[in-house]
């Protein structure tokens, strides 16, 4: 069976040298076991999926997590040093008992260039190992996610929708830095905005403080790719509205990343796009880790995977 990403992925997916590794994490899922056949003879991707028990008669690359008891201990001493006397031996090994755990490790090893999870695991357990395990990025304290929103030709990231609920002014310049680059690894020029009920000063509150002060702190930090900001949602996104709006002409052009003062709006913001707006949305996609990570919902269809993965794989390319 044939898969046919979308357009802006495709693009972004024909620029990768060679073949990255992705590893699944939840891989005697039908959903997973129908991803690693459909990319079985993929020319940019090659798919493993991550098992605690063999799968008869399957002509896909495996590996279960029980079989290897040298490589287990190799990860108990290793994950060990990683945590540095905050975890003990026997939460350890307990822990890598686990698959995100177990994925982890071998994602931290070299072995793969990046995992997908979250088809039967929780959010938690995933983002739980993945900053246990991998951590954030050199220069970030902040992991986030974004969630792309796409019609057309047209495509612009939500940030963050699934991981820091109420962020500092320092964690919304870290989220939109974390955005920032994602984007550039795409070859798309960031144009950020730090989105209010207010624009610039229209109201002042505390909660448009914190914006206003994370646009500020974020443009002494980027003078390479300004961000607009305290910026209500309208003159961020419809270029007539910001010229109306906005007190600074030099800002011109709408933004492609929307920083979303918290997780509620960036939740409810993204779903009523999809929902109302027709737009398709692909992620969460997992922002400013030290190893491309993935997680999806539950309820993810089988697209979703496959989109993921391929996601997954742009993202390991901006690594190297």
């Amino acid at each position: 069976m044939a898969f046919k990403p979308a357009p802006f992925i495709e693009k972004s997916l024909s620029a990768i040298e060679g073949v990255k590794k992705i590893l699944i994490v939840d891989g005697d899922d039908s959903r997973a076991l129908e991803a690693a056949k459909i990319l079985k003879d993929h020319d940019k991707v090659e798919v493993t999926l991550l098992v605690e028990k063999d799968i008869p008669n399957l002509d896909v690359k495996t590996i279960n997590i029980h079989a290897n008891k040298s490589q287990y201990e190799g990860f108990v001493t290793r994950l060990l040093e990683i945590r540095k006397g905050k975890e003990t031996e026997e939460a350890v090994r307990a822990a890598l008992k686990t698959r995100p755990y177990y994925a982890m490790m071998l994602l931290k090893s070299g072995m793969f260039d990046g995992v997908v999870g979250g088809l039967v695991y929780t959010s938690a357990d995933i983002l739980r190992s993945v900053f246990k395990v991998i951590g954030p990025r050199s220069g970030t304290k902040t992991i986030s996610s974004l969630m792309l929103m796409v019609k057309g030709e047209e495509v612009y990231t939500f940030t963050d929708i699934s991981i820091n609920v109420n962020p500092t002014s320092a964690q919304l310049v870290e989220i939109a830095n974390n955005t920032a680059n994602f984007l550039e690894v795409w070859n798309i020029k960031p144009r950020p905005a730090f989105l209010s009920f207010s624009t610039q000063g229209s109201a002042v509150t505390e909660e448009s403080k914190k914006v206003s002060e994370a646009t500020k702190f974020f443009n002494l930090e980027n003078p390479h790719r300004l961000a607009l900001g305290e910026i209500q949602f309208d003159a961020a996104f419809d270029k007539e509205v910001l010229a109306k709006k906005y007190k600074n002409p030099e800002f011109n052009e709408p933004a492609n990343i929307f920083i979303f003062p918290d997780i509620n709006a960036g939740n409810i913001g993204y779903k009523i796009a999809q929902r109302m707006g027709n737009w398709e949305a692909y992620g969460p996609i997992v922002t400013g880790a030290a190893m491309p990570v993935n997680d999806l919902s539950r309820g993810a269809s089988l697209t979703d995977l496959v989109n993921t993965i391929f996601i997954t794989a742009i993202q390991a390319k901006g690594t190297k």
